[in-house]
């Protein structure tokens, strides 16, 4: 290939030897990602918010009406025992809708008394459900009316105890 009109001629019948080589782009890196992931990323928080506040208001509505409700009892109740049979319904229905059927419904009696007490707000220090208390919550529903172990119960297990007990439990637990 000496000669000049050589190379132009063997150029002129291979047209892919004047190419040059091939070059490759840049490797695609992870960040920043595309637009899709980022609008996922949008809806996934969007959900997860939706949900956290739909919680909250289904738990504040839950407790807002059981509040009212022992207000009711608390006016329409005229002994301890009348009052700790409504109270103890009232929070066996909170009971099945925040911890569910499964683990409520087949509670009475020394269950009951110490899943109310498991349940309580120790955490803040206020009106538990002492042992007195959640005996009485147990045993009114069944109880006869003016039931003499009933009235022997402690001082936190009165009209007032079982109201602030009960007013805090609710809080706690819906």
């Amino acid at each position: 290939m000496s000669d000049p009109t050589q190379a132009a001629a063997a150029s002129a019948s291979d047209p892919l030897a004047a190419l040059r080589g091939i070059h490759l782009p840049e490797a695609v890196g992870a960040w920043p990602p595309a637009p899709g992931w980022w609008a996922l990323l949008a809806a996934v928080i969007g959900l997860a918010v939706l949900g956290i506040v739909a919680v909250r208001i289904r738990r504040a509505s839950l407790a807002h009406h059981a509040l009212r409700e022992l207000e009711a009892i608390d006016q329409a109740s005229p002994d301890v025992q009348d009052l700790a049979a409504s109270v103890s319904t009232l929070l066996r229905r909170v009971a099945l809708r925040r911890f569910g059927r499964s683990r409520v419904a087949s509670l009475h009696g020394a269950a009951w008394q110490e899943f109310l007490s498991e349940t309580s707000p120790r955490a803040k220090r206020r009106v538990e459900v002492d042992d007195d208390m959640g005996r009485l919550l147990a045993l009114a529903p069944y109880a006869p009316p003016g039931s003499a172990s009933l009235a022997t119960s402690g001082a936190n297990a009165g009209r007032d105890g079982v109201l602030a007990a009960a007013r805090d439990w609710i809080r706690w637990n819906s």
